[in-house]
């Protein structure tokens, strides 16, 4: 049977279907360019357990309590500790897994031997095996007090109390070790075969000033796999181990298979000595919660390419007990400055080091709130002067140093932040020309996710002069790029030099922070220009189907008025 259609219906037709074809190349266009589809790529990290603790009762599907002190194989846990362990000093309270250490008298039922501490320790042996590669964070709170040694670490799955001698050839991870009466500082370590006790491998991180783990919760972690094991403190890297590094020093890698896990608080013992008249019981650990995650692509760019020296040396600078959290002490000079201030004994009060010789005394001085620093000519050579200050930053973050001065005469002076280590690996640093008015000058610093806890920032001037220079310092701070108090004065943002060392290391880790930034940068223009594509692509579109229906219009009122 044979249709047929009115010239209007036809022409209606054709614009669907032009329609359709436009709306095709559009999602095409679209698509090259990643504007409208939001494709899924694969997460790096899966959640595959999560504790929380919510329940009333330990889950003893996944804990083991252990009970006693070790004995017969390994009487004080292999340390001279001092507790027994009993399944009463662990339970939950208030959506935390507590772990109680206690001063009292506990006679063991087997052997009657007396204690006079006693506490918990839990593992996940048989129940809960960790193997790599995994990501472990845990949320706790530590107590402190002298011969108090809180844990959370890992041993390999074989060792048992039946089997002690298989410690260390099946491995050991401590996520988190504290000694009590130093609760500012934890410790991440291995041990292995060759390498264990004393010589097992690891680092220190320490909190700022003022701060210990007693007085709040922390994420205390490590990513793990076959290459290697990054530990973290709310997300601080402090510590980086890879497999290559380990065998270069003659150590054993271990850490390709299971591993349990480990909750415990020792009291007394080798390392921490034991507890005293200042130790204060019950002492309590809280777990908050437990994550382990399955990691399906490192979390962190460089691990795909990691080198030991650089990383190990931003590792080693965590660690200085003094420096406070973003804030430059008398920054603003309203107090005197020491100039026999030692950055070894105060490193976080402003200390002048260099050619100490040529500082005119009797013209240096802090007056309302400015310091007056007055140099004398050394004859040939600079006159290497360095004012300088450490403190401690959060990594994975973005700061603005910004530095008020002006000179006696116009002179170059350099603005630096580098690593707290000799001889200073430099982060980012320029030259700025001061002027005989007062400006402000800025240097920024992108802190990369593996970037230092602790930086010293330092104002430099390493001129040649022939007469007395004076240089004014009114105000010296560190913000948070986005966070920073507007000013009204004109700010001179010099362009950003870095200096970067001659070590490859150190250009490979400086190159990736860069790249980063730029990388975020190109992104975000990205999406703009995408937003821009699509709405071009919108308006085309309109635009040929508003031109199609005014034909189709024109066409229908020729047609209309020729049969009428």
């Amino acid at each position: 049977m044979s249709m047929h259609y009115k010239p209007q219906t036809l022409l209606v037709l054709i614009v669907l279907i032009l329609s359709i074809i436009i709306a095709q190349q559009v999602s095409s266009i679209s698509l090259a360019h990643g504007l409208i589809v939001n494709t899924q790529k694969s997460d790096p990290l899966t959640l595959i357990e999560f504790m929380d603790f919510n329940e009333s009762t330990i889950d003893e599907n996944i804990w083991n309590f252990n009970i006693g002190n070790g004995c017969p194989n390994l009487c004080g846990w292999g340390n001279r500790e001092l507790q027994y362990y009993t399944r009463e000093n662990a339970f939950i309270e208030n959506g935390n897994l507590v772990i109680e250490a206690r001063k009292e008298k506990y006679i063991d039922p087997l052997t009657n031997k007396e204690y006079e501490y006693t506490s918990a320790r839990l593992d996940t042996i048989g129940k809960l095996k960790i193997t790599p590669p995994v990501r472990i964070e845990v949320r706790a709170k530590l107590p402190k007090g002298k011969g108090l040694w809180p844990a959370i670490w890992l041993i390999g799955e074989e060792w048992s109390l039946n089997n002690v001698k298989a410690w260390p050839s099946c491995g050991e991870i401590d996520i988190m070790e504290l000694i009590g009466q130093e609760p500012n500082t934890i410790y991440g370590t291995v041990h292995a075969p060759y390498c264990y006790g004393s010589r097992g491998v690891g680092s220190h991180f320490k909190l700022p000033k003022g701060m210990d783990f007693s007085q709040d919760y922390h994420v205390f972690g490590i990513e793990w796999t076959n290459d290697y094991i990054i530990w973290f403190v709310d997300d601080q890297i402090y510590h980086i181990l890879t497999r290559t590094e380990f065998e270069k020093h003659g150590c054993k890698w271990v850490f390709d298979k299971p591993f349990h896990l480990v909750l415990n608080i020792a009291v007394g013992g080798y390392w921490p000595g034991n507890p005293d008249e200042t130790t204060q019981f019950p002492a309590r650990m809280y777990i908050d919660w437990i994550k382990i995650y399955r990691v399906n692509k490192p979390s962190y760019a460089f691990t795909t390419d990691i080198v030991d020296s650089y990383n190990e040396v931003v590792a080693k600078t965590r660690g200085f007990p003094k420096a406070s959290l973003e804030t430059m002490v008398n920054g603003d000079f309203s107090k005197p400055i020491d100039f026999k201030n030692s950055p070894i004994t105060n490193p976080d009060e402003w200390y002048v080091t260099g050619r100490l010789d040529l500082i005119d005394e009797r013209n240096t001085v802090v007056e309302n709130g400015v310091l007056k620093l007055t140099i004398k000519p050394p004859g040939p050579g600079p006159a290497e002067i360095k004012l300088g200050q450490v403190i401690w930053i959060y990594q994975n973050t973005s700061y603005i140093i910004r530095v008020r001065a002006w000179s006696s005469i116009e002179e170059k002076l350099v603005i630096r932040v580098s690593l707290p280590i000799y001889p200073p690996k430099i982060l980012n640093e320029t030259i700025v020309k001061l002027t005989t008015e007062p400006r402000y000058y800025e240097l920024r610093l992108n802190n990369p996710p593996w970037g230092s806890n602790t930086v010293e920032i330092a104002l430099l001037y390493n001129g040649t002069i022939y007469k007395d220079l004076t240089i004014f310092i009114d105000e010296v701070e560190i913000c948070r790029i986005n966070t920073c108090k507007p000013i009204t004065e004109t700010t001179t943002t010099p362009p950003l030099k870095t200096t970067i060392e001659t070590t490859t290391t150190q250009n490979t880790a400086i190159t990736t922070a860069t790249t980063t930034t730029t990388s975020s940068s190109i992104t975000t223009t990205s999406g703009a220009t995408n937003i821009i594509l699509v709405g071009a692509s919108t308006i085309v579109l309109i635009v040929i189907l508003a031109v199609i229906a005014i034909i189709v219009i024109l066409y229908m009122l020729i047609s209309t008025r020729r049969k009428s």
